[in-house]
């Protein structure tokens, strides 16, 4: 049975400009600090002004993290985008973990939120 499984969530840039197809990296990480080797997907839930998808209303995706040893960990990257009719506020993007044992069973379950900042950008000055 995995025991020690920790999920972190992290956003690269800070902000997602609204009115504007533009995307932020959101970036999953999971660790297996002890126990048995694991693996380990990531489902991906976005509010209805985001997107998964650069093309497409997908608010919802999963990410195959892989295989963790004892004491590992793996960083995956998820794009996150907005479009011309997303509006500036903060808006929270869920995330949960599945850490499954040798026999393909779910032996861990995390959910962990993170907040996007959605803001109009600044006109560029000379």
């Amino acid at each position: 049975m995995v025991n020690m499984v920790n999920l972190s969530l992290k956003i690269h840039p800070q902000v997602l400009f609204c009115y504007n197809a533009n995307h932020v990296d959101l970036t999953v990480r999971a660790e297996n600090k002890a126990g048995e080797t694991c693996w380990m997907e990531a489902d991906v839930h976005v509010p209805e002004m985001l997107s998964v998808s650069p093309t497409s209303k997908i608010d919802k995706g999963r990410v195959r993290m892989g295989i963790l040893g004892k004491k590992e960990f793996i960083e995956k990257s998820v794009k996150v985008y907005a479009n011309m009719y997303t509006q500036p506020q903060i808006y929270r993007v869920n995330v949960i973990i599945y850490a499954y044992d040798k026999d393909g069973v779910i032996s861990k379950r995390i959910e962990k939120s993170i907040d996007v900042r959605c803001e109009l950008k600044k006109a560029e000055v000379l």
